[in-house]
């Protein structure tokens, strides 16, 4: 596929978009103690050393995530499509570094950049989109931001870059929020166009 495409950044969420979402959200609001539906939110409002603690429980969690989960469907082709194409791709994510790299590590990807909520404010906040564009001296109207969530789609608007949402049955309700909707990553072709 020759590249027709104005976008030059591919910025991706990790959980549900890049790998299965397989992380026990009612287990780890049991065990960090919150009832909040933004358990995330919800440990960095604590003091310092309670949040520092249960990021540390939060982080298991996340660890034995990326231990066990399973790549999408087409994750793997999309990403080689878009270095064949020499189009810039990164993960931006809520989650703990060391989770990213063991996902990483496993599946033998490989990225422009990475950042993790310990390298920036957490989606939604656009922080973490605007560093990756800085890394990768990229602009916004030139990069996207493809997640399953909302979250994603509100930091990558905040940025001022094209927003994806990849479909599932949870996230229906979000997709009037992003400029385009992919039923599965092998659709990441048609951004491309």
């Amino acid at each position: 596929m020759t590249r027709a495409t104005s976008l030059d950044t591919f910025i991706f969420d990790l959980d549900g978009t890049l790998i299965e979402l397989n992380l026990d959200f009612d287990a780890i609001r049991r065990a960090v103690g919150v009832r909040d539906i933004y358990i995330l939110e919800s440990i960095l409002r604590l003091d310092e050393k309670e949040m520092q603690e249960k990021l540390e429980i939060l982080k298991d969690f996340e660890i034995r995530s990326a231990l066990t989960a399973k790549l999408m469907p087409y994750a793997k082709e999309a990403l080689r499509l878009l270095e064949d194409l020499g189009l810039k791709k990164g993960i931006v994510t809520r989650n703990c570094r060391e989770s990213v790299e063991i996902v990483i590590e496993r599946f033998g990807l490989d990225f422009d950049f990475i950042i993790t909520r310990d390298d920036a404010e957490p989606k939604p906040s656009p922080e973490p989109i605007l560093l990756a564009l800085k890394l990768t001296k990229s602009e916004p109207r030139r990069a996207i931001v493809i997640g399953d969530y909302k979250f994603d789609l509100m930091a990558g608007r905040k940025a001022g870059t094209k927003t994806a949402l990849l479909l599932n049955d949870r996230n229906r309700d979000f997709a009037h929020m992003a400029d385009y909707i992919l039923k599965s990553l092998k659709e990441i072709e048609k951004l491309l166009r």
